[in-house]
Protein backbone atom coordinates (compact mmCIF):
# COMPACT_ATOMS: atom_id res chain seq x y z
CA UNK A 1 0.00 0.00 0.00
CA UNK A 2 2.54 2.32 0.63
CA UNK A 3 4.47 1.74 -2.66
CA UNK A 4 0.98 2.24 -4.30
CA UNK A 5 0.46 5.35 -2.67
CA UNK A 6 4.51 6.60 -3.08
CA UNK A 7 3.44 6.21 -7.11
CA UNK A 8 0.27 7.75 -7.10
CA UNK A 9 2.17 10.34 -5.27
CA UNK A 10 4.51 10.74 -7.57
CA UNK A 11 2.55 11.10 -10.64
CA UNK A 12 0.45 13.78 -9.31
CA UNK A 13 3.42 15.68 -8.97
CA UNK A 14 4.37 14.95 -12.49
CA UNK A 15 1.06 16.28 -13.56
CA UNK A 16 1.17 18.90 -11.48
CA UNK A 17 4.82 20.03 -12.58
CA UNK A 18 3.61 19.69 -16.21
CA UNK A 19 0.68 22.40 -15.82
CA UNK A 20 3.65 24.47 -14.51
CA UNK A 21 6.56 23.58 -16.59
CA UNK A 22 8.63 26.16 -16.67
CA UNK A 23 10.67 26.96 -19.95
CA UNK A 24 13.15 25.42 -21.09
CA UNK A 25 11.65 22.03 -19.24
CA UNK A 26 10.18 19.00 -21.46
CA UNK A 27 7.45 15.91 -20.40
CA UNK A 28 8.35 13.32 -22.86
CA UNK A 29 8.02 9.11 -22.44
CA UNK A 30 7.89 5.86 -24.90
CA UNK A 31 5.53 3.74 -24.41
CA UNK A 32 6.40 0.05 -25.94
CA UNK A 33 4.73 -3.83 -25.41
CA UNK A 34 4.95 -6.69 -27.48
CA UNK A 35 3.90 -9.89 -27.44
CA UNK A 36 6.20 -12.40 -28.03
CA UNK A 37 6.27 -16.48 -28.26
CA UNK A 38 9.33 -18.98 -27.72
CA UNK A 39 10.14 -22.20 -27.52
CA UNK A 40 12.72 -23.88 -25.05
CA UNK A 41 11.63 -21.66 -22.18
CA UNK A 42 11.70 -24.27 -19.70
CA UNK A 43 12.94 -27.42 -18.71
CA UNK A 44 11.04 -29.33 -20.11
CA UNK A 45 11.72 -27.11 -23.52
CA UNK A 46 8.07 -25.96 -23.37
CA UNK A 47 7.07 -22.81 -25.38
CA UNK A 48 6.03 -19.25 -23.50
CA UNK A 49 3.58 -16.51 -24.71
CA UNK A 50 4.54 -13.24 -22.96
CA UNK A 51 4.16 -9.54 -22.79
CA UNK A 52 7.00 -8.33 -22.62
CA UNK A 53 8.65 -4.52 -21.94
CA UNK A 54 9.67 -3.61 -26.16
CA UNK A 55 12.64 -5.53 -27.53
CA UNK A 56 14.14 -2.39 -28.62
CA UNK A 57 13.19 0.35 -26.88
CA UNK A 58 12.11 0.54 -23.28
CA UNK A 59 9.21 2.01 -21.57
CA UNK A 60 9.64 4.97 -20.11
CA UNK A 61 8.34 8.01 -18.98
CA UNK A 62 11.15 11.23 -18.75
CA UNK A 63 12.00 14.90 -17.67
CA UNK A 64 14.91 16.71 -19.02
CA UNK A 65 15.48 20.73 -18.90
CA UNK A 66 18.21 22.92 -19.54
CA UNK A 67 19.02 26.84 -18.38
CA UNK A 68 21.10 29.09 -19.93
CA UNK A 69 23.43 30.62 -17.79
CA UNK A 70 25.11 33.06 -20.28
CA UNK A 71 28.34 32.83 -21.95
CA UNK A 72 28.14 29.86 -23.76
CA UNK A 73 26.84 28.00 -20.17
CA UNK A 74 24.33 26.26 -19.76
CA UNK A 75 22.74 23.66 -16.83
CA UNK A 76 20.95 20.80 -17.72
CA UNK A 77 19.22 17.77 -16.18
CA UNK A 78 18.00 14.36 -17.00
CA UNK A 79 14.94 12.08 -15.00
CA UNK A 80 13.75 9.07 -16.48
CA UNK A 81 12.06 5.79 -15.05
CA UNK A 82 11.56 2.76 -16.67
CA UNK A 83 8.27 1.23 -16.58
CA UNK A 84 6.28 -2.31 -18.09
CA UNK A 85 3.25 -1.70 -19.76
CA UNK A 86 1.68 -4.82 -18.98
CA UNK A 87 2.15 -4.60 -15.35
CA UNK A 88 2.76 -0.60 -14.53
CA UNK A 89 5.47 -2.45 -12.45
CA UNK A 90 8.85 -0.14 -12.35
CA UNK A 91 11.84 -1.56 -14.14
CA UNK A 92 15.88 -1.55 -13.78
CA UNK A 93 15.78 -1.94 -9.86
CA UNK A 94 19.16 -3.76 -8.86
CA UNK A 95 19.35 -6.58 -6.26
CA UNK A 96 22.71 -6.50 -5.00
CA UNK A 97 25.46 -4.11 -5.01
CA UNK A 98 28.43 -4.83 -7.52
CA UNK A 99 30.17 -3.04 -10.75
CA UNK A 100 29.34 0.33 -10.04
CA UNK A 101 25.71 -0.46 -9.06
CA UNK A 102 24.45 0.14 -5.37
CA UNK A 103 21.29 -1.97 -4.28
CA UNK A 104 18.09 -0.51 -4.63
CA UNK A 105 14.43 -1.95 -4.84
CA UNK A 106 12.44 -0.33 -6.25
CA UNK A 107 13.93 2.53 -8.00
CA UNK A 108 11.67 4.77 -9.71
CA UNK A 109 14.27 6.86 -11.41
CA UNK A 110 16.23 3.72 -13.13
CA UNK A 111 16.91 4.68 -16.48
CA UNK A 112 18.25 7.79 -15.69
CA UNK A 113 19.34 10.80 -13.14
CA UNK A 114 21.71 13.17 -13.56
CA UNK A 115 22.32 16.93 -13.19
CA UNK A 116 25.06 18.87 -15.47
CA UNK A 117 26.94 21.43 -16.56
CA UNK A 118 27.79 22.65 -20.17
CA UNK A 119 30.25 25.16 -21.51
CA UNK A 120 32.39 25.99 -24.76
CA UNK A 121 35.16 23.09 -23.79
CA UNK A 122 32.69 20.86 -22.76
CA UNK A 123 30.21 19.29 -20.60
CA UNK A 124 30.47 17.91 -17.02
CA UNK A 125 27.53 15.42 -15.52
CA UNK A 126 26.53 13.43 -11.95
CA UNK A 127 24.33 10.93 -11.25
CA UNK A 128 23.03 7.29 -12.64
CA UNK A 129 23.87 7.25 -16.32
CA UNK A 130 24.59 4.93 -18.90
CA UNK A 131 28.09 3.76 -18.95
CA UNK A 132 30.14 4.79 -21.93
CA UNK A 133 30.85 1.50 -23.37
CA UNK A 134 26.65 1.16 -23.56
CA UNK A 135 26.57 4.44 -25.15
CA UNK A 136 29.41 3.73 -27.79
CA UNK A 137 28.20 0.17 -28.55
CA UNK A 138 24.70 1.70 -29.66
CA UNK A 139 26.47 3.04 -32.51
CA UNK A 140 27.58 -0.98 -33.89
CA UNK A 141 24.16 -2.06 -33.61
CA UNK A 142 21.22 -1.66 -36.52
CA UNK A 143 18.37 -0.37 -33.30
CA UNK A 144 20.86 0.70 -30.79
CA UNK A 145 21.57 -1.40 -27.66
CA UNK A 146 18.29 -3.94 -27.84
CA UNK A 147 16.34 -3.57 -24.41
CA UNK A 148 15.28 -7.43 -24.52
CA UNK A 149 18.15 -9.91 -23.15
CA UNK A 150 17.00 -12.36 -25.33
CA UNK A 151 18.14 -9.88 -28.63
CA UNK A 152 21.24 -8.28 -27.30
CA UNK A 153 24.48 -9.57 -26.56
CA UNK A 154 27.04 -6.74 -26.32
CA UNK A 155 25.22 -4.86 -22.89
CA UNK A 156 25.45 -8.02 -20.50
CA UNK A 157 29.37 -7.50 -20.58
CA UNK A 158 29.34 -3.48 -19.87
CA UNK A 159 26.55 -3.10 -17.99
CA UNK A 160 23.87 -0.53 -19.05
CA UNK A 161 24.14 1.79 -16.63
CA UNK A 162 25.79 2.50 -13.50
CA UNK A 163 25.64 4.74 -9.92
CA UNK A 164 27.22 7.68 -8.53
CA UNK A 165 29.51 8.56 -12.08
CA UNK A 166 31.31 11.77 -13.11
CA UNK A 167 31.70 12.26 -16.71
CA UNK A 168 33.18 14.51 -18.96
CA UNK A 169 32.84 15.34 -22.51
CA UNK A 170 34.48 17.41 -25.19
CA UNK A 171 35.51 18.00 -28.91
CA UNK A 172 38.90 17.91 -29.83
CA UNK A 173 40.14 18.50 -33.69
CA UNK A 174 36.40 16.61 -34.63
CA UNK A 175 36.64 13.86 -32.40
CA UNK A 176 34.16 13.16 -29.40
CA UNK A 177 36.18 12.29 -26.36
CA UNK A 178 34.11 11.33 -23.17
CA UNK A 179 35.63 9.85 -19.89
CA UNK A 180 33.97 8.79 -16.52
CA UNK A 181 34.43 7.75 -13.07
CA UNK A 182 32.05 5.62 -10.73
CA UNK A 183 32.39 6.06 -7.15
CA UNK A 184 32.36 2.48 -5.70
CA UNK A 185 31.28 4.15 -2.16
CA UNK A 186 32.59 1.08 -0.49
CA UNK A 187 34.86 1.18 2.57
CA UNK A 188 37.43 -0.79 0.99
CA UNK A 189 39.80 1.27 -1.68
CA UNK A 190 37.77 1.28 -5.01
CA UNK A 191 35.60 -1.89 -4.74
CA UNK A 192 32.48 -1.52 -6.73
CA UNK A 193 34.35 1.79 -8.76
CA UNK A 194 35.00 2.19 -12.25
CA UNK A 195 36.30 4.24 -15.17
CA UNK A 196 36.10 4.58 -18.91
CA UNK A 197 37.17 6.54 -21.78
CA UNK A 198 36.10 6.76 -25.32
CA UNK A 199 35.75 8.37 -28.33
CA UNK A 200 33.74 9.29 -31.29
CA UNK A 201 34.08 10.38 -34.87
CA UNK A 202 31.17 11.31 -37.59
CA UNK A 203 32.01 12.54 -41.20
CA UNK A 204 29.69 12.49 -43.99
CA UNK A 205 28.05 8.91 -44.08
CA UNK A 206 30.81 7.09 -41.84
CA UNK A 207 30.74 7.46 -38.40
CA UNK A 208 33.17 5.36 -35.70
CA UNK A 209 33.45 4.45 -32.11
CA UNK A 210 35.79 2.87 -29.53
CA UNK A 211 35.75 2.66 -25.77
CA UNK A 212 37.57 0.66 -22.88
CA UNK A 213 36.10 0.44 -19.73
CA UNK A 214 37.19 -1.04 -16.18
CA UNK A 215 35.00 -2.22 -13.54
CA UNK A 216 35.79 -3.57 -9.70
CA UNK A 217 32.73 -5.64 -8.24
CA UNK A 218 31.89 -5.01 -4.85
CA UNK A 219 34.29 -6.98 -2.49
CA UNK A 220 37.30 -5.31 -4.92
CA UNK A 221 38.73 -8.90 -5.58
CA UNK A 222 37.90 -8.62 -9.57
CA UNK A 223 38.31 -6.26 -12.13
CA UNK A 224 36.16 -6.79 -15.35
CA UNK A 225 37.85 -5.40 -18.32
CA UNK A 226 36.44 -4.14 -21.77
CA UNK A 227 37.80 -3.02 -25.12
CA UNK A 228 35.37 -2.16 -27.96
CA UNK A 229 35.51 -0.72 -31.73
CA UNK A 230 33.25 -0.32 -34.31
CA UNK A 231 30.89 2.18 -36.15
CA UNK A 232 28.22 2.27 -39.10
CA UNK A 233 28.48 3.54 -42.87
CA UNK A 234 26.27 4.67 -45.10
CA UNK A 235 26.43 2.41 -48.16
CA UNK A 236 23.33 3.97 -49.99
CA UNK A 237 20.50 6.59 -48.83
CA UNK A 238 18.34 3.39 -48.04
CA UNK A 239 21.26 1.11 -46.57
CA UNK A 240 23.41 1.48 -43.29
CA UNK A 241 25.64 -1.26 -42.16
CA UNK A 242 26.51 -1.39 -39.20
CA UNK A 243 29.62 -3.87 -37.19
CA UNK A 244 31.52 -3.74 -34.25
CA UNK A 245 34.16 -6.03 -32.14
CA UNK A 246 34.53 -6.40 -28.15
CA UNK A 247 36.72 -7.93 -25.81
CA UNK A 248 35.98 -8.86 -22.09
CA UNK A 249 38.46 -10.24 -19.68
CA UNK A 250 39.26 -10.08 -15.76
CA UNK A 251 41.89 -9.97 -13.39
CA UNK A 252 41.07 -13.09 -11.37
CA UNK A 253 38.33 -14.80 -13.16
CA UNK A 254 39.99 -17.39 -16.38
CA UNK A 255 36.91 -16.20 -18.26
CA UNK A 256 37.24 -14.18 -21.34
CA UNK A 257 34.58 -13.40 -24.01
CA UNK A 258 35.70 -12.04 -27.85
CA UNK A 259 31.85 -10.98 -29.54
CA UNK A 260 30.90 -9.60 -32.76
CA UNK A 261 28.51 -8.04 -34.45
CA UNK A 262 26.97 -7.23 -37.75
CA UNK A 263 23.61 -6.03 -38.97
CA UNK A 264 21.96 -3.64 -41.71
CA UNK A 265 19.05 -1.16 -41.71
CA UNK A 266 17.20 -0.93 -45.24
CA UNK A 267 14.71 2.07 -45.57
CA UNK A 268 12.34 -0.29 -47.85
CA UNK A 269 9.90 2.65 -48.46
CA UNK A 270 9.05 5.93 -46.51
CA UNK A 271 7.39 4.38 -43.68
CA UNK A 272 9.40 0.51 -43.31
CA UNK A 273 12.17 -0.13 -42.25
CA UNK A 274 14.07 -3.94 -42.18
CA UNK A 275 16.51 -4.30 -39.72
CA UNK A 276 19.25 -7.37 -39.72
CA UNK A 277 21.07 -8.25 -37.16
CA UNK A 278 23.68 -11.56 -35.76
CA UNK A 279 25.58 -11.35 -32.72
CA UNK A 280 28.42 -13.85 -31.92
CA UNK A 281 30.39 -14.69 -28.32
CA UNK A 282 33.00 -17.06 -28.24
CA UNK A 283 33.74 -17.54 -24.46
CA UNK A 284 37.35 -19.51 -24.07
CA UNK A 285 39.78 -20.22 -20.87
CA UNK A 286 38.96 -23.47 -19.46
CA UNK A 287 37.41 -26.48 -21.01
CA UNK A 288 34.46 -25.82 -18.23
CA UNK A 289 33.84 -22.54 -19.86
CA UNK A 290 34.93 -22.84 -23.37
CA UNK A 291 31.53 -22.21 -24.95
CA UNK A 292 29.39 -19.47 -27.74
CA UNK A 293 26.10 -17.99 -27.56
CA UNK A 294 24.71 -16.44 -31.38
CA UNK A 295 22.11 -14.50 -31.48
CA UNK A 296 19.88 -13.46 -34.88
CA UNK A 297 17.04 -11.03 -35.57
CA UNK A 298 15.44 -9.46 -38.06
CA UNK A 299 13.25 -6.53 -37.69
CA UNK A 300 10.24 -5.22 -39.74
CA UNK A 301 8.81 -1.61 -38.44
CA UNK A 302 6.43 0.05 -40.42
CA UNK A 303 5.59 3.69 -39.46
CA UNK A 304 1.97 5.01 -38.58
CA UNK A 305 3.59 8.35 -38.12
CA UNK A 306 6.47 10.32 -36.61
CA UNK A 307 5.16 8.79 -33.17
CA UNK A 308 3.70 5.99 -33.84
CA UNK A 309 4.85 2.37 -35.30
CA UNK A 310 4.28 -1.39 -35.64
CA UNK A 311 7.36 -3.90 -35.53
CA UNK A 312 7.29 -7.57 -36.17
CA UNK A 313 10.38 -9.31 -35.21
CA UNK A 314 12.07 -13.15 -35.53
CA UNK A 315 14.92 -14.18 -34.02
CA UNK A 316 17.19 -16.98 -32.82
CA UNK A 317 19.63 -17.65 -29.58
CA UNK A 318 21.86 -20.51 -29.82
CA UNK A 319 24.00 -21.64 -26.36
CA UNK A 320 26.20 -24.27 -26.38
CA UNK A 321 28.87 -25.96 -24.10
CA UNK A 322 30.21 -24.09 -21.07
CA UNK A 323 28.44 -20.61 -21.92
CA UNK A 324 25.81 -20.08 -19.29
CA UNK A 325 22.23 -20.72 -19.74
CA UNK A 326 20.99 -17.25 -19.90
CA UNK A 327 17.19 -17.13 -17.79
CA UNK A 328 15.41 -16.88 -21.00
CA UNK A 329 15.69 -19.91 -21.83
CA UNK A 330 14.79 -23.22 -20.58
CA UNK A 331 18.00 -25.37 -21.67
CA UNK A 332 21.36 -24.71 -23.58
CA UNK A 333 20.85 -25.57 -27.21
CA UNK A 334 18.22 -23.50 -29.77
CA UNK A 335 15.41 -20.92 -28.94
CA UNK A 336 13.19 -19.58 -31.69
CA UNK A 337 11.05 -16.73 -31.39
CA UNK A 338 8.47 -13.61 -32.76
CA UNK A 339 7.57 -11.20 -31.38
CA UNK A 340 4.90 -8.46 -32.35
CA UNK A 341 5.32 -5.14 -30.90
CA UNK A 342 3.53 -1.60 -30.74
CA UNK A 343 5.40 1.95 -29.61
CA UNK A 344 4.20 5.05 -28.95
CA UNK A 345 6.22 7.95 -28.08
CA UNK A 346 5.39 11.24 -26.85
Amino acid sequence: MKTTLTAIALALGAASAVAQVPAGVTLYGILDAAVRHAGNASASRASLTSMDDGIFTGSRLGLRGREDLGGGQSAFFVLESGFEVGTGLSLQSTATTDYGQTASNPRFWGRDAHVGLRGPLGAVTLGRQYTVAHSLAARMQPLGNPNSTAHSLFSSHHVARQDNMLRLDTQVAGIDLTASHTLGEQSSGGANSAWALGAGYSKGALSLSGYVQQMKNVTGVETRKIVGAGGNYKLQPNLTLFGGLMKRSSAVSAQENLAWTLGANVELSPKVTLSLAHFSDAQSGSAALDGTRRVSWASLSYRFSRRSDVYAVIDQNRVVDGYAKPAYMGTKGTQTGAALGLRHRF
